[in-house]
């Protein structure tokens, strides 16, 4: 058999290992299947991966659907045998007969009936496989011409006896009347949004970014429609989308505008007009429009040629995307526009689809009509959501006459674009925008666009600069523009770690103090409503501009109170980011979950994705692993459509930080890999201290604390300035274990007490424990201790259950060397729970292999473990310190509670421990239940 060039099947891995199982048979795999689905699935494309992998030993017999009605009966079954013609000499004479007349090779045409047929070419395919094991490949089965189709679902339901395969593809599986139970039917869906990009990048020309999405929404995951309108915009390069305007020259081109051509001419212009529809009209009303009033009989034949298909809504549907084009396509221009005028008079239509239609007429700028299409922007919200007002706004913009009337316009299109997710498309329109306007007010909001995206783009300092540009340059008057383009501004110092735009954001402020916000005409990303939450939010990070390592000051907590409801999914937003910079990240978590879902569910996150990449964060540092896999796979398929750079590389570099504390070592470096090729030169350096700390981690993992040192030590510049003024003191306990694991004690001791300073007198919960474990991980005199208790005692740090599990290991390894061992299998034990309960592999067998250190064999610990699992956390820390030999009433006094309550809550933990005695809490490890 010639070799079948195998191309590349994207988004398809599961349907092809099944057709490979199918095609080779592999073992428990289907006989026969049939692969249905929609035309330009990717049906036939599977069906030839297939053929390409068959063993060298099979023998491929194929044979494809065409126009049933063009073509001599029998021309699908001919095309099947004629590989094996030479086994036909070897068939009883009656056989031999009737297959050479199906061959067309007999000088006289019998005419004999299908009952002989059929026996004759199942004899001939049980001879064929007699030598060789037989695929038989049928691709559009339910197209080919009804003899043929008659005499193969008749062999179809008597092969499974023999060593035959068949694989087959069809439109619709409705037609094949009779075909056997044995075959098994599996629907080809449509790729998803994710998938769709990758076939959109594998193009030898990629279109657009801006149009990217719009090309993606409209295939409907069709790959054959994504790879011809993929085609057509890489190769015009336009920057505006038109779904009805892709003219090709392809075979898809070809067989739709064929199947078109067969139907009657009213059925014709029904389909032109149809294909003219903003997709919102009835079948009535383009009926009517198309001038057969009330004649549904008149979309029968393209019905029955499954052309179109009618909804329960009553709306008409194309069986594929392409085949609208062509439909649209197939009238001449005067055509068009005769029946976009039509449907425009029709009565039933509102204003939005109205103005769409005049649009769609226009010959050139008419301000009427691009008024019209702005006065329905709310109508089209309604309908479409965010991206239907772009596209009607970006059309109201290309028809105004004038410059102001289209800045303004594509000023409001590209914060459409945004809200509604696509921050390429958005960035192309407020482009126009700016081109096309000087006024001070349509340029900052484009420019507050702008930023946005930027910020979104992992460019930082250049949303920062622009942001600058406008408030430093000719300053708009409207203070709900400046106040918008400050709170980006603070997101974009947040991100970029650049003192100078901290100190600008105190500026800016200052400057503002009095303003009183007024109405804006164009929409903000922010309601006015959360004008002070938004001025506390930029505050936050104004005050940090004291130093290069002045943090985040604490923020007032008034701002945890409900606000209405169209404000409230915004305060959740802001008080998350707020909580996540000031080391909150319990409330972090709270506050960022709820406030993205109440997003997400009215309609999309508005711009706000990168507070996605906080939340990660905060799931990761709260022990959340679960949820986080779940959201890092959900911005996986947010960002492989849509241009987030900043979301990809800190969604990727978070992936790594937790595969590291997995134990996956190869996996956590191909999130570094795609981190570091994603983020762009001047991401900033939130992104960049991140992966830093995901690349220690890393190489903690792998054990190479010497490497881990020297990348731990990036986090701070040559003089111990932080890199970035929030997250690299994170990194302070990283950098000191790594640094006295390695050798380098001299070195990191002064560092560490130096970083330790930077922190104030009275730094988060969160950084002060960590401080102590660091102090005490490079503190060689008896001051070590108090730090470590310091470091594991307070109730607080439950919050953070990696850094406590790693505060405690690190307790035990230290009360192992100094030989008490008994205390250092509490905090050995106390650390192994949780690090078997996150399944941070390498951490875990570290402290195992402390804990046999100390003296516990393999099942004595984890009998230790299942009791200590079964406390509540409060219960632990209180074993814990009754084991360290602290008195009920020095327990209650650190944790706040009464003596008596610590001695209820000792007298229930003993029969969960299986001791009976205080002093068998120290060994209740090693010797397991006492008696």
């Amino acid at each position: 058999m010639t070799a079948i060039p195998t191309l590349p099947v994207v988004g398809r891995g599961k349907l092809v290992r099944l057709v490979t199982a199918v095609a080779s048979g592999a073992a428990g795999a289907p006989r026969a299947i049939i692969l249905a689905g929609e035309p330009g699935i990717g049906k036939s494309t599977l069906l030839r991966h297939a053929m390409a992998e068959v063993p060298a030993a099979t023998r491929v017999l194929f044979a494809g659907g065409t126009e049933p009605d063009q073509v001599p009966p029998f021309t699908a079954l001919a095309e099947l045998i004629r590989p094996i013609v030479d086994r036909v000499s070897a068939l009883p004479a009656e056989f031999r007969d009737v297959l050479t007349d199906v061959l067309g090779t007999r000088a006289d045409s019998a005419t004999l009936g299908p009952a002989l047929i059929q026996q004759a070419v199942l004899a001939l395919l049980a001879a064929a496989a007699a030598q060789h094991p037989l695929l038989l490949a049928l691709d559009d089965f339910d197209r080919f011409e009804p003899d043929s189709r008659q005499v193969l679902t008749y062999v179809i339901g008597r092969v499974p006896h023999l060593p035959i395969r068949m694989l087959m593809s069809a439109r619709r599986v409705d037609l094949l009347c009779g075909i056997d139970r044995s075959v098994v039917v599996v629907e080809v869906t449509p790729l998803s949004d994710a998938e769709s990009a990758d076939v959109i990048e594998a193009q030898s020309v990629v279109p657009d970014a801006s149009v990217r999405g719009e090309i993606i929404r409209w295939s409907g995951g069709n790959p054959l429609a994504l790879i011809e309108s993929a085609r057509f915009y890489g190769k015009s390069g336009s920057a505006s989308f038109r779904g009805n305007h892709m003219v090709g020259s392809g075979f898809a081109n070809t067989l739709f505008a064929a199947q078109l051509g067969a139907l009657p001419a009213d059925a014709r212009r029904l389909a032109l007009f149809a294909a003219a529809g903003a997709g919102y009209e009835t079948i009535d009303t383009i009926t009517a429009a198309a001038g057969f009033g009330t004649e549904l009989a008149r979309w029968e034949p393209a019905l029955a040629a499954g052309l179109v298909a009618i909804g329960d809504d009553r709306r008409v549907r194309f069986s594929h995307p392409l085949l609208r084009t062509i439909a649209y396509s197939e009238g001449d221009l005067d055509e068009r526009r005769a029946a976009h005028v039509a449907l425009a008079a029709s009565p039933h239509l509102d204003v939005s689809c109205r103005a769409w239609h005049l649009a769609a007429a226009a010959s050139g700028p008419d301000e009427m009509v691009a008024a019209l299409l702005e006065q329905g922007a709310d109508q089209s919200q309604q309908r479409g959501g965010y991206l239907e007002v772009a596209r009607a706004l970006q059309r109201a913009g290309e028809l105004s006459p004038g410059c102001a009337d289209a800045a303004r316009r594509f000023t409001l299109a590209s914060a459409a674009a945004n809200f509604g997710g696509d921050p390429a498309w958005a960035l192309s329109l407020s482009a126009s925008a700016i081109r096309s306007s000087t006024d001070s007010e349509i340029v900052g909001h484009a420019a507050l666009t702008r930023a946005s995206i930027l910020v979104q783009s992992a460019r930082p300092t250049e949303a920062a600069e622009l942001v600058r540009s406008i408030l430093d340059g000719s300053r708009p008057a409207n203070t709900r523009l400046r106040l918008a383009l400050m709170y980006v501004a603070a997101s974009a110092a947040y991100y970029s770690g650049d003192l100078v735009h901290r100190r600008n954001l105190r500026r800016w402020l200052d400057e503002t103090a009095g303003d009183v916000l007024g109405e804006s005409a164009f929409p903000t990303p922010l309601p006015a409503e959360s004008g002070p939450l938004q001025r506390a939010y930029v505050a936050m990070y104004a005050d940090s501009a004291a130093t290069p390592y002045s943090r985040p000051a604490p923020w007032n907590r008034r701002w945890l109170q409900p606000m209405s409801a169209p404000v409230e999914p915004y305060r959740r937003l802001i008080v998350g980011a707020m909580a996540y910079a000031t080391e909150d990240s319990g409330m972090a978590v709270t506050e960022l979950r709820e406030g993205i879902e109440q997003l997400k569910s009215a309609g999309g996150m508005r711009g706000f994705t990168y507070a996605m990449a906080a939340l990660g964060w905060a799931l990761h540092d709260t022990g959340r692993w679960s949820e986080l896999q779940k959201l890092l796979d959900e911005t996986e398929t947010l960002c492989a459509v849509y241009d987030l750079a900043l979301l990809h590389a800190e969604s990727s570099a978070t992936r790594a930080h937790l595969l590291a504390c997995l134990g996956d070592v190869e996996g956590a470096e191909t999130a570094l890999r795609a981190a570091a090729r994603i983020r762009a030169d001047n991401g900033g350096a939130a992104t960049a201290v991140a992966l830093v700390r995901a690349t220690g981690w890393n190489a903690l993992t792998r054990g190479d604390f010497e490497g881990a040192y020297h990348t731990f030590r990036r986090l701070f510049d040559a003089d111990g300035e932080p890199v970035h003024f929030v997250l690299s003191h994170r990194g302070i306990a990283d950098l000191a274990w790594a640094g006295a694991r390695s050798g380098h004690g001299d070195e990191i001791r002064p560092l560490v007490v130096s970083i330790g300073r930077q922190m104030g007198s009275n730094p988060p919960v969160r950084l002060r424990l960590l401080r102590h474990q660091a102090l005490a991980l490079t503190t060689s005199t008896h001051l070590a201790e108090r730090h470590y208790r310091l470091a594991v005692f307070d109730p607080a740090g439950d919050q953070w259950p990696m850094e406590r599990a790693r505060a405690r290991l690190h307790y035990g390894e230290w009360l192992r060397r100094v030989r008490r061992p008994a205390e250092a299998r509490t905090q050995l034990t106390a650390a192994l729970e949780v690090f078997d309960r996150l399944g941070a592999v390498p951490f875990a067998k570290i402290t195992r292999a402390e804990l046999r250190a100390a003296g516990v064999t393999a099942s004595a610990s984890s009998s230790a473990v299942e009791g200590m699992g079964s406390l509540t956390a409060q219960e632990r820390q209180i074993v814990a310190m009754a084991a360290s030999g602290l008195t009920n009433r020095e327990i209650a006094q650190r944790l706040n509670l009464s003596p008596r309550t610590i001695a209820s809550h000792l007298y229930n933990v003993y029969p969960k421990l299986g001791v009976s005695r205080r002093h068998q809490l120290r060994d209740v490890v090693t010797d397991g239940p006492q008696p």
